[in-house]
């Protein structure tokens, strides 16, 4: 795998995660806005940008996790390998869960945060947030929302079947 040459005049520096910071959901972004600004779009690309923002133990998880799919890592993939590796703390993953935004074409396991939650922070969760953490894959929030799920974990289901 090589990089292009044609990035040489980057203006905005790559974004690095690792060492001290563990702030996964910042790189995350800031990861995702850089290569769309610099236009990568080569999946192969991609991946060898993302482990040029890594450091220290990430870029030895990241490598790891290449080595046992045997494929290149997408993004999403690589956020979620580096959150479970970072675990957040409870707070942090209610938090992210309240917060959280699925992008069309970004695969989020949704459920499995949700179901590592306390149950008192399962409680402060609602069907609601899961389907506002969906609005903008509007196929997929329209059928949750015409289903009317109570719990969501049912909602969750749905939304794997129209997946």
């Amino acid at each position: 795998m090589k990089m292009s040459s044609n990035r040489e005049g980057r203006k905005i520096p790559l974004p690095i995660i690792g060492g001290n910071n563990k702030n996964v959901k910042a790189w995350y972004i800031l990861m995702k806005n850089w290569l769309k600004m610099e236009k990568v779009t080569d999946d192969e690309e991609k991946f060898q940008f993302i482990l040029a923002g890594t450091v220290e133990e990430a870029t030895q998880i990241m490598s790891d996790k290449f080595v046992e799919a045997n494929r290149i890592l997408n993004l999403e993939e690589c956020r979620d390998i580096l959150l479970e590796r970072y675990h957040l703390n409870e707070d942090e993953r209610f938090r992210e869960l309240k917060t959280l935004l699925i992008m069309p074409n970004e695969s989020v396991r949704y459920l499995d945060y949700y179901c590592q939650l306390s149950t008192d922070n399962k409680a402060k969760l609602s069907v609601y947030d899961y389907e506002n953490s969906i609005r903008s894959r509007t196929d997929i929030y329209e059928k949750v929302a015409y289903e009317e799920a109570k719990t969501i974990e049912a909602a969750c289901k749905i939304a794997e079947k129209v997946e």
